[in-house]
């Protein structure tokens, strides 16, 4: 009987210490809201699980100018919707979270909260091809916030 209390202690213990191992500020959710005035059907493509790779820009002298972040998409949702549009996604697995809203129109609004910190938040006065969004995470550095 002893031994199955020291165990279920025990594995309190390691269930509780989960977020030890992937730091205080592991994100949890990502939660996105569009607004704006337009009746259109817009295209939203959401994903968290996707990869990612950097490449560098360069001029014709090999210095780098800037780069760019290729998304491979493992899996994606595209949802055709109406504004206004509230969802909340679960990014505590992948640490990530993607979405892009076309045709950008005047006058959307899209805004993008990781956990309760404001990430993204734009109201474009002219009409845009696209907004964007991307945050990733890797282990051991800085959260990353990348706006096309």
């Amino acid at each position: 009987m002893r031994g199955l209390i020291v165990l279920g202690i025990t594995g309190c213990l390691l269930l509780g210490a989960c977020d030890l191992f992937r730091g205080q500020d592991a994100p949890e959710r990502a939660r996105l809201r569009i607004e704006g005035t337009t009746d259109s059907t817009l295209t939203l493509v959401t994903s968290t699980n996707f990869l990612l790779q950097r490449t560098a820009v360069l001029d014709e002298s090999g210095t780098p100018r800037r780069d760019t972040l290729l998304v491979y998409f493992l899996e994606a949702d595209t949802l055709q919707i109406t504004l206004p549009y509230s969802g909340e996604f679960d990014i505590r697995l992948r640490e990530r979270f993607f979405a892009r809203l076309s045709p950008g129109v005047a006058g959307v609004w899209m805004r993008v909260w990781i956990d309760d910190r404001l990430r993204y938040d734009t109201r474009p006065e002219e009409t845009l091809p696209l907004l964007q969004f991307v945050y990733y995470r890797v282990k051991g550095t800085p959260p990353y916030n990348e706006i096309f």
